[in-house]
Order: structure tokens, then C-alpha cells, then sequence
């Protein structure tokens, strides 16, 4: 996944003094100097950028914004908006993107100053004033690095910042996969539900046929244990599909961050089947041009280079700088700077970097290859479903149908028995439910491209089209 082009220097913050040598030459400018450069951070391009979008996903959770709730019939669309405000997990990588972008600054501002104060207890007859000593300079444990460090640093955190606002986008899709996934298994359920009642009054008028049956003599007794029996199981059956809404209701709920025992109703009807305008090969590219989690293996990818720029500067030395004064008798100036001699720490540090960024490129490539194989399956099973979905509703079942019309016919003429049209009816349902779980199988596929695309489908346009006007 190819990342925009950024420029690769930084901006200080709050600018050091304009002639650094000259002051260098001057005991006391050095001071202002020093506080100066405690006041710099030479922060990388595209923090401010990456701090608007964070506050533009940040408003759904200001402490001022009205939680969404639920209407008495809910769509998918309301749970969503629920969701993407209540959810606990997906509130969790917001902040961890708000405290990703928070190390930026840390990591490319300079030390902070260190004033020190001396007194001379006895001073043989000397002012007060030419007793005192008086000194600036930088941390005593932290050198001053070169700005070319820092401005590494800086980019090397802005990039996982960003790989963590990708991430978030990730999460943010995932969500919403799993929302739509726990509609559709309502929605199912619902379906399901009816689909069994029918069946139920089917298998009573069949017990109720068997029996009178038997009682007139024109069946045999175990008819009417048979008929009693297939009554009995679609009961449980049915029995089995009420006791299974709840633990549904409970996922969603959880998804939705509110309580597992809150209400929700389970839809009036299977939702209306989504299109999908783009060929397969369309949605391959667009996954692998848009996928927030292969996005943000780039940005970690880039985030280690930074890491290698930043570890081969480790030859560049730091220095310290110290000014100090005693009253009117003398003034100092000193510097310090390091020797990197530790150079086969140097070097493995540099190795290790260069490792990390081929680990980092492989992962990458990994998850491409990952991404795209889900996509050829979700995108098969879609098709698959979408093929089977026009079978029963183009041959099937009208033929179904046209078999129920002739049992009822013969049935009214005498020729056949009721056990037959029941037969037909069942048939009938047990096609339907078919239909059902496709329906909902096929949907969720689409969830699962859409999310892995990170795209709503109700925006995509077939290719080369024009948007209205």
C-alpha cells in the first residue's frame, strides 16, 4: 500500500536563537540560548493533519454529545450508530490513537535547561554578590542530540500514530461487520421463528387428520403415534429457536456497550438484499488500495525506517553546553561531547533496525496475501449464495408451488390423500428456510467484503459511471 508523500523535515516549535555562533562566542547570550533550545521540539510534517482527524473521529465521544438510542424498530443503520458510540473495544483504540500522537512531541523536543545556584559560606571579606555562582546548561544526565535525531524520532512516532488511527479505522470496520452479522442472525431468527410456526399448525392439522383417522378405522393406530410425534418435535424445535434469540439479543446488546438484558426486537422481515456494483477483480484492487489494517503495516513499515535513520545517526556525538557566573569575578562557558566509541553496539543497533524493517515489510506482504485470499472466499461464497438464492426462487419453489395447486386439486377431487398436500406444504417451508439462511449467508459475505474494503457499499458506483448531478 502505497503511503502519500510527506516532506521528511521538521518545524521547530519555538525557534532558537538567530545567531547560535555568534552566541556561542558570548557567555551571556549562551543563556538564553540554552532556554531557547529546552523550548524547541522540531516537530515532523503532518502532526497537525493527523491531530484534526483525530479530534474529527473524537466528537461521537465529547462529553457534551447525546448518546444515540434505539428506536421502537430498529434498522441497521441505528444499531451502527449505537454501536460506534458505545462500544467499549472500539473506544479503546480511539485513545490509544490520541496517546499514539502525544508522543510526537516527547520524542522530538530537546532536554529541558538545569539552573544550578553555589555560595561561597566564607569569603574572606568578598560581596555577597562575588560569593554567588550561578549556572544554566542541559539536563546533567541527558546530552543535547542533533536535531537530525530528533527530527527522526519525531517522524518515527508520527507514523505509528498514524498506524494507530488505521488501526482504529480497522476496529471501526470490524464493528461494524459484527453489527451487521448479529442483525442478520436476528433477522434470521425472526424469519426462522415464522417459518417454524407455519410448520407447527402444519404438523397439528396432520395430528388432527391421523387421529380422526384411527378413530374412524380408516388408519392405523401408529398413525396418529407417528403424526403425534413429528407434532411434538417441531414444537421443541421451535421451542429451541425462541431459546436461542436471547443469547442474540445479549451479542448484539454487547456490541452495542449497553445492557446484555436490554430490549431488542427482532426484525418484521428479512432485510432487502445489497448490490454489489463491481466485479470481483474491482473489489480485489479496492481492498488492497483501501484496507485500513494493510495501511497501517505500512505505516508501521515506514515508522521503522525512521528507527534506521534514527539508529545510524547514533555515530553523530551530543554534546553539552554550560554557562555559569560568579558574581563579578568570572564568567564560564562549557562543553561536553560524546564519543561514540561503543561502535559494535552501534552497529548491532543498526542490524537490529534493518531486521525490524524487513520483519515489518513481511508482515505487510503476508497480510496482502491474507487479505486478498478472504476476499476470494467471501466474494465465492457470495456468488455461490446469489446463484443458489436465484435456483429456488426461479425453479424451485415456483415448481413447489405449482405442486401444492395439483395436491390441492386432486385433493378436492378425491384423488389424493391430505397427508400428500401436507407434504407439499412442508416442502414448501423447508425451501423458504433454505432461501433464508442463503439470504443471510450471502449478506454476511458482503458485510466481510465491505468491511475488509473499508467501504460502504451503498456508495460504490459501478465502475467508469458518473456521479448524479
Amino acid at each position: 500500500m502505497a503511503l502519500p508523500d510527506a516532506p521528511r523535515h521538521g518545524r521547530c516549535v519555538r525557534a532558537a536563537h538567530p545567531r547560535i555562533a555568534r552566541s556561542l562566542m558570548r557567555p551571556r547570550r549562551l543563556a538564553p540560548l540554552l532556554l531557547a533550545i529546552a523550548g524547541c521540539a522540531l516537530r515532523p510534517a503532518g502532526e497537525d493533519e493527523e491531530r484534526d482527524r483525530i479530534e474529527a473521529a473524537g466528537r461521537v465521544y465529547a462529553e457534551d454529545a447525546a448518546a444515540p438510542a434505539l428506536p421502537g424498530a430498529p434498522s441497521v443503520e441505528d444499531y451502527l450508530r449505537v454501536a460506534f458510540a458505545g462500544n467499549a473495544e472500539l473506544r479503546r483504540r480511539y485513545e490509544e490513537w490520541r496517546a499514539a500522537i502525544e508522543q510526537v512531541p516527547q520524542d522530538s523536543s530537546f532536554p529541558d535547561a538545569a539552573l544550578s545556584f553555589g555560595y561561597l559560606m566564607r569569603g574572606g571579606g568578598m560581596k555577597a554578590w562575588d560569593r554567588t555562582t550561578l549556572g544554566i546548561g542541559n539536563e546533567p544526565m541527558v546530552m543535547i542530540p542533533y536535531p537530525g535525531k530528533l527530527a527522526a524520532a519525531g517522524r518515527r512516532a508520527l507514523e505509528e500514530a498514524r498506524a494507530a488511527g488505521l488501526e482504529f479505522e480497522a476496529a471501526r470496520f470490524d464493528l461494524q461487520e459484527r453489527v451487521r452479522a448479529a442483525y442478520l442472525d436476528l433477522a434470521l431468527f425472526g424469519e426462522s421463528i415464522r417459518l417454524q410456526e407455519e410448520r407447527v399448525r402444519l404438523d397439528e392439522m396432520k395430528a388432527a387428520q391421523a387421529h380422526a383417522a384411527v378413530g374412524l378405522g380408516r388408519a392405523a393406530p401408529e398413525a396418529a403415534l407417528v403424526a403425534r410425534t413429528e407434532l411434538d418435535l417441531a414444537r421443541s424445535d421451535l421451542e429451541s429457536l425462541h431459546a436461542a434469540v436471547g443469547p442474540a439479543r445479549a451479542a448484539m446488546n454487547a456490541l452495542l456497550g449497553r445492557a446484555v438484558e436490554a430490549p431488542v426486537p427482532l426484525p418484521d422481515a428479512l432485510p432487502a438484499p445489497r448490490a454489489l456494483p463491481r466485479t470481483d477483480a474491482e473489489v480485489l484492487a479496492l481492498g488492497a488500495e483501501r484496507n485500513p489494517a494493510l495501511g497501517a503495516l505500512a505505516r508501521t513499515v515506514a515508522g521503522r525506517e525512521d528507527a534506521l535513520d534514527l539508529a545510524r545517526q547514533a555515530y553523530i556525538p551530543d554534546v553539552s553546553l554550560s554557562f555559569s557566573l560568579t558574581g563579578s569575578a568570572s564568567q564560564a562557558v562549557g562543553a561536553m561531547a560524546t564519543l561514540p566509541l561503543r561502535l559494535e553496539a552501534i552497529a548491532a543497533s543498526i542490524r537490529q533496525a534493518e531486521a525490524g524493517v524487513r520483519a515489518a515489510e513481511a508482515a505487510r506482504t503476508q497480510y496482502a496475501r491474507d487479505l486478498a485470499a478472504r476476499f476470494v472466499l467471501d466474494l465465492a461464497v457470495l456468488r455461490n449464495d446469489e446463484r443458489q438464492v436465484e435456483l429456488f426462487e426461479t425453479a424451485i419453489i415456483p415448481r413447489i408451488r405449482r405442486t401444492i395447486d395439483l395436491a390441492r386439486a386432486g385433493y378436492a377431487a378425491g384423488r389424493t390423500d391430505f397427508a400428500a398436500l401436507l407434504a407439499a406444504e412442508r416442502t414448501h417451508i423447508d425451501a423458504r428456510v433454505a432461501v433464508a439462511r442463503l439470504r443471510i449467508e450471502r449478506e454476511k459475505a458482503l458485510a466481510a467484503v465491505e468491511a475488509a474494503a473499508a467501504v460502504d457499499i451503498e456508495t460504490l458506483r459501478p465502475a467508469g459511471a458518473q456521479p448524479a448531478s
